[in-house]
């Protein structure tokens, strides 16, 4: 049943390293793309702070993720503490 992904629960802050390094964005050029700031991207990287889920469809078109795999992480951290 699987689409070709990974279909294994990872950390959003991950998969918003892998994917943005993949597509040769810098934190900045992310950022503006999201509208927020490079530290908010470096936080989120680091897994220090998590997207608001406004942000969540964004991020999945931007960086071709899975939007409900982004809401089950979401949804998995938030259950977790």
């Amino acid at each position: 049943m699987s689409n070709g992904q990974d279909d294994r629960i990872t950390t959003i802050a991950a998969d918003l390293k892998r994917e943005r390094l993949r597509r040769k964005f810098s934190q900045k050029q992310l950022a503006r793309k999201l509208g927020v700031s490079k530290t908010t991207i470096s936080a989120w990287e680091r897994d220090v702070r998590f997207p608001k889920e406004q942000h969540l469809p964004l991020i999945a078109d931007l960086l071709d993720l899975s939007e409900i795999h982004l809401l089950l992480v979401s949804k998995n951290r938030k259950m977790a503490g």
